[in-house]
């Protein structure tokens, strides 16, 4: 007899077992496999108890469904297993195990299948794929460690930098001896990556590796080992000499290493280091080094480079002059004391004498933006009012430093106050008013200007804590009600989908009506992905309706990965509107069905159904 149909069934109740069996009323995948089943009862009888079983199981309450799809599992179990072979020959050898703490196995196989795909082969795509497991807890299953510690491996650097900066530590010290018992000190890429995880998860016992590693180590090991030391004093003497090694990276590293000490060689190093060519490699470590005396040294530093340029008497052709002074200011930046901040502000006054400055491939421009970045970066009231202040007399890339500065000191009310007008003056302005419009806009919706926020932000992504993404300090958490009804009355969508926070009448016009626009002109799928998830989000009445004629309308003319941004929204749809989307289920591809009903799993869990 064919077995095809038992192994639909097998595979099924399996689905069911990882995704819930309260998720099996009603289920069409197995209400489909009974009429064969019935047919070939005729010669099996036991085809029929199994289409019996089926039938049980997906007419039973959620409170019995666990013991009716129990009983069905088991049923096909058996049979499967008299038409083969389960065992294999040799010893028992016991396995090594570690306690993880409290990991789960919860994750449906629906997520799990292209996870595993993603740490195990090669090929596009892998990087969003993991990413996206990241997000939703994916890699706290015990099934996947094995698999991220040998992606550290991986072929794709980007793709193994992120298992070892965020997706390792997470598990904690239980996966050190995973870790270490692979690491070859000759080796590279993948044995630096273990090298410093090690580190990063268990400092003391990583140590003798680390020493090790910096003895004899590969060139590339040595480098991660310099990395790991300067936690004890007596590092000090390993720093200060590679900190005059021959090798540019080994300098970098020994410099960032020694931030934390003020002894007297420290000092002198950085100090010259500051007048060297060794500038780039030591301003952001002297920025975070806590002694007084080489903050004097930093500060006298860049007030003797300003005012031998600004005491020049050509103001072009200036190139590594100003090269030299854009670095030297990181050596300022995050630093409050009063000293610093009049040096800033005294530079801050020269503003329109160093903008005048010519040179390449830093001009005198270029060192004003990299100035008001500085003195963002302290933190402090006196340089964000200066910096708001100023707003009409800096440049317009400049002009996104003053909103930020306002964000970061004004109320909500008062940012409204100060930079509305530059909003209202609309997106069809022309010259500054369209420029300083569209970098209201670009904050509004993006946090602001992506190229000069990389630039601010740069020094602590280099040493940011990998155990989360930094957030952006300068993104406020609640904006004045009236920039809504601003981006409303200028038809702005992506300032709208941001600033979108609870139902009002207004609003819910505005969405009703758009949706409608975007539906009938077959908009792209994010652009109907974003009107929608406001709808949701908002307590929108036409929410689940909407999010229905969206999936209809683009059904199988969309891109898989294009209606997976759809689908997922289905999990965040009242519980009360569950029976409305599995009416529709039966109309759709299999595959967005497959994206749906993963999607309703933890909903319909926390409803009881």
């Amino acid at each position: 007899m064919s077995l095809a149909v038992l192994n639909q069934v097998y595979d099924e109740t399996r689905r069911l077992a990882i995704a819930g069996s309260n998720l099996a009323a009603g289920d069409f995948r197995l209400t489909k496999l009974v009429e064969p089943l019935e047919k070939s009862a005729a010669k099996a009888p036991v085809f029929g108890q199994v289409a019996a079983s089926i039938q049980r199981l997906v007419d039973a309450p959620a409170d019995e469904s666990a013991q009716a799809l129990l009983d069905l599992s088991s049923l096909v179990s058996a049979i499967l297993y008299t038409q083969g072979q389960t065992t294999i020959q040799g010893d028992l050898e016991p396995i090594a195990t570690s306690s993880l703490g409290t990991q789960t196995t919860q994750v449906s196989a629906k997520l799990m299948k292209p996870l595993v795909e993603a740490l195990t082969s090669t090929g596009s795509g892998r990087m969003e794929t993991i990413r996206e497991a990241y997000d939703q807890g994916a890699f706290a299953d015990l099934r996947i460690i094995n698999l991220a510690v040998a992606a550290l491996d991986d072929t794709y650097p980007e793709l193994a930098d992120f298992v070892a900066d965020r997706l390792l530590p997470g598990y904690g010290r239980a996966i050190v001896p995973l870790i270490a018992e692979e690491i070859d000190i000759k080796g590279r890429a993948g044995n630096v990556r273990r090298l410093r995880t090690l580190y990063r998860l268990d400092p003391q016992a990583a140590r003798p590796l680390v020493l090790e590693a910096f003895e004899n180590g590969s060139k590339e090991m040595k480098i991660a080992a310099l990395g790991c030391l300067g936690d004890s004093d007596d590092d000090l003497p390993h720093l200060h000499d590679q900190a005059k090694a021959r090798s540019k990276e080994v300098r970098r590293v020994a410099l960032e290493r020694l931030a934390r000490f003020d002894d007297d060689k420290t000092i002198a190093i950085y100090s010259a280091a500051l007048k060297s060519k060794d500038l780039e490699l030591a301003a952001i470590p002297v920025s975070q080094n806590a002694s007084a005396t080489l903050a004097e040294v930093a500060r006298e530093t860049v007030r003797q480079q300003a005012t031998d340029l600004l005491e020049s008497k050509t103001r072009t052709k200036l190139g590594p002059a100003l090269v030299r002074f854009h670095t030297l200011l990181l050596a300022l930046q995050e630093r409050s004391d009063e000293p610093t901040l009049e040096l800033l502000q005294w530079l801050f006054s020269q503003h329109a004498a160093l903008t005048a400055l010519k040179g390449t491939p830093v001009s005198g421009a270029d060192v004003v933006q990299q100035l008001t970045q500085v003195m963002l970066s302290t933190g402090a009231a006196s340089m964000h009012q200066l910096l708001v202040e100023s707003r009409d007399e800096l440049p317009d890339d400049i002009f996104v430093n003053c909103l930020r500065a306002g964000v970061e000191s004004l109320t909500p009310h008062e940012v409204y106050k100060v930079f509305s007008p530059y909003y209202q003056v609309g997106s069809k302005s022309r010259g500054k008013a369209k420029q300083r419009h569209e970098a209201v806009q670009r904050f509004i919706v993006y946090g602001g200007d992506r190229d000069l926020w990389y630039m601010h932000s740069r020094v602590a992504a280099a040493h940011r804590d990998s155990d989360g993404d930094e957030a952006d300090p300068s993104r406020p958490r609640v904006w004045d009600p009236a920039w809504l009804d601003e981006a409303i009355a200028q038809d702005d969508l992506e300032a709208v989908t941001e600033l979108a926070t609870v139902s009002t009448p207004p609003l819910d016009e505005y969405l009703s009506t758009k949706f409608a626009a975007l539906l009938k002109r077959s908009a792209r799928v994010y652009e109907l992905r974003n009107v929608v998830a406001v709808m949701i989000r908002i307590g929108h009445a036409e929410a689940t309706d909407s999010w229905i004629a969206a999936i209809e309308k683009l059904g199988s003319k969309s891109s898989g990965y294009g209606m997976y941004w759809i689908t997922q929204l289905a999990g965040d749809l009242p519980a009360a509107e569950i029976p409305k989307i599995e009416a529709i289920l039966p109309t759709l591809p299999e595959s967005a069905v497959d994206e749906i009903v993963a999607a309703l799993g933890p909903r319909k869990q926390e409803a009881g159904t």
